[in-house]
């Protein structure tokens, strides 16, 4: 079954040379979308320095993405589109355990789902960022679920707050 991953109802868009990645707090049944001025609520910060048009497609509350018996499957908050270029992002506001590994599983489950519809290699780049504004950077703890990740989709996995367009 084909997935249309690029629905325009799902689309927000900004070519600002900064811009955030919202997700609204749980019980959230809204999509994410970007934010261009209350940085109170960017999980994620988008570097856009030569303000390029960046299309941002929700995926969670958005797209469905189903198991083989028919109940939805968990996906990531959303894709960033530019120059022919993909991130596949999932957007965590949490401390504590389990949220990388949920993360990991949440954007390897979306990129098989878009692979079975898009071919990934028709794109200049794909990349995927797991972002946490509680968790800016990347620590040496995280080698395994960014090895697992590579193993499973061929792409390296990113965990930081800061996405460079």
């Amino acid at each position: 079954m084909s997935i249309n991953f690029f629905e325009a109802s799902c689309k927000t868009e900004s070519n600002t040379n900064e811009f955030g990645l919202c997700d609204d707090p749980p019980p959230a049944e809204n999509p994410a979308y970007i934010n261009e001025d209350d940085f109170s609520k960017w999980i994620a910060i988008v570097d856009n320095p030569d303000n390029k048009d960046v299309d941002f497609y929700a995926i969670d509350h958005c797209v469905e993405i189903l198991r083989e018996d028919g109940t939805k499957e968990n996906r990531c908050d959303g894709i960033l589109h530019y120059d022919n270029n993909l991130t596949f992002v999932e957007l965590k506001d949490r401390t504590g355990s389990g949220w990388l590994g949920k993360g990991r599983k949440q954007l390897t489950t979306t990129i098989e789902a878009f692979s079975k519809t898009y071919d990934i290699n028709n794109y200049t780049k794909v990349e995927a960022y797991i972002s946490n504004n509680l968790r800016p950077r990347s620590n040496s703890n995280y080698i395994i679920d960014i090895q697992k990740f590579k193993d499973a989709t061929g792409l390296i996995l990113n965990i930081e707050q800061k996405i460079s367009i």
